[in-house]
């Protein structure tokens, strides 16, 4: 569960990294919602950014879960 949880949270930093430089944000005064624009104009939602930040945050919990069984374990 370790190797797992330290690849999800590098997956997930990776992802981080990808929307930053990737994707760019729309500001529309009109709409309410978030949105960002890709390099071609395209408008999309912000997911890319938070789905980083979701697998990091679920990798990071993964790994102090990890460590806290094997001091148990241990124990």
């Amino acid at each position: 569960m370790k190797r797992v949880s330290i690849a999800l949270t590098i997956i997930g930093i990776i992802l981080i990294f990808v929307a930053i430089y990737y994707f760019r944000p729309a500001l529309n005064v009109v709409d309410s919602d978030p949105m960002t624009v890709n390099p071609q104009g395209i408008r999309t939602t912000e997911w890319p950014l938070f789905i980083g930040i979701l697998t990091t945050f679920v990798g990071i919990c993964f790994y102090f879960i990890s460590v806290a069984d094997e001091k148990k374990a241990k124990k």
